[in-house]
């Protein structure tokens, strides 16, 4: 609760520094030579971000664009082909592990943010200590999607649509840059390509039969499908589709996949903890398919252009589903409150628990995504 009610004071806040002191509206000749956009969510949300710094090159080529990021999604941003320089601040409302940027090191970002001298600053999400930099000459002109917010809470609709990527996209169209670019992106280095080829190697993989990607894990414990049915799911890949399946993850979460792997038939590999995020893209982008919880790896899955399915328990596909034409998302308890909580109304299990296998398999077999 506290940590929602700091939230909304921060938009509040952020929105009333762009009323007093950035009325202005960007000229039609603007031409900046330096942008700052402020995104310091995590992996999956800075994904959404990405075709807002796509947007911006596109109006702004000789521009110098910047980032300012949590540290956990800065490799997301420095692997974007328009971003020029990430900085990092992890703020106390974001960060899930390791320690908050202090007071002293966010003074020290703030000097730093203004002897870049920037023209623009496009903050997409930030916290109170990002919104105060704008009461201090950071940069002489300001767009920020908390006014949306605000505005769109009173009834004046300015976002023209649910989806977090649309959302992001909507604080440029306001401002007058076209957003012609809708998709997430996520570029895929030389290096890496060369290691994932190197690893399918190693593990002797068929290229005849498709490879699938399961991501089982999530942060938050109610996002999690039940092992049992990832386990049912995968033995049904391998054995009616062949399927060679392979299990991503981080670190955390190899206990969930050796729980699934213990209950299944066939035969799988565990990469989960092995990869960089950059080597892990590579690889999801060489898979025919990829099923997963709401979460970080779903996104970059979509990002990379590979067919996604995203299962959704408490989240909300129709605002944080994966993008692109590829991308399908399932959930059963449509009328469910969004939740990040450990306890749910309709037991320990959760709305998750609702999804059955079949209802995957039958959206599988609807899709086409293996033939």
């Amino acid at each position: 609760m506290f940590q929602n009610a700091t939230e909304i004071l921060t938009i509040i806040f952020s929105a009333l520094i762009q009323r007093l002191f950035y009325t202005k509206p960007l000229p039609k000749d603007f031409t900046p030579k330096r942008i700052l956009v402020v995104k310091l969510d995590h992996i999956g949300d800075v994904l959404l971000a990405s075709p807002v710094f796509s947007n911006l090159r596109k109006s702004y080529p000789n521009t110098e664009l910047h980032a300012l990021t949590g540290t956990w999604s800065r490799i997301i941003l420095e692997n974007h082909p328009d971003v020029d320089k990430v900085l990092t601040y992890n703020s106390p409302s974001f960060c899930r592990s390791g320690q908050p940027t202090s007071i002293k090191e966010t003074y020290q970002l703030y000097r730093q943010l203004r002897s870049q001298k920037y023209d623009l600053l496009v903050e997409l999400r930030g916290d109170f200590r990002i919104a105060c930099f704008s009461l201090f000459d950071v940069t002489p002109k300001r767009i920020n999607r908390a006014s949306l917010q605000i505005a769109n809470r009173l009834g004046s609709r300015l976002f023209s649509g649910k989806h977090e990527t649309t959302r992001n996209l909507d604080v440029l169209m306001h401002a007058g840059i076209p957003t012609p670019i809708q998709e997430t992106t996520f570029a895929i280095a030389k290096q890496d390509e060369i290691w994932t080829s190197d690893f399918i190697v190693t593990q002797d993989f068929n290229n005849h039969d498709p490879l699938i990607a399961i991501h089982p894990g999530s942060p938050i414990p109610l996002k999690r499908w039940k092992p049992n049915r990832f386990a049912e799911l995968a033995d049904w890949l391998i054995k009616q589709k062949s399927a060679q399946v392979i299990f991503v993850g981080v670190e955390d979460e190899i206990p969930i996949i050796k729980k699934i792997q213990n209950l299944m038939i066939g035969e799988s590999t565990n990469i989960a903890g092995k990869t960089t995020i950059p080597q892990l893209a590579s690889i999801l982008k060489k898979c025919k398919l990829f099923i997963g919880n709401d979460s970080g790896p779903m996104h970059l899955a979509a990002a990379v252009g590979t067919q996604t399915i995203g299962i959704y328990g408490p989240g909300d596909p129709t605002r944080f589903g994966p993008v692109g034409d590829k991308c399908k998302t399932i959930q059963k308890k449509l009328d469910c409150p969004p939740c990040s909580g450990n306890t749910c109304r309709l037991g320990e299990e959760g709305c998750m628990s609702i999804i059955q296998v079949t209802d995957v398999i039958q959206l599988i077999e609807e899709s086409g995504y293996i033939h």
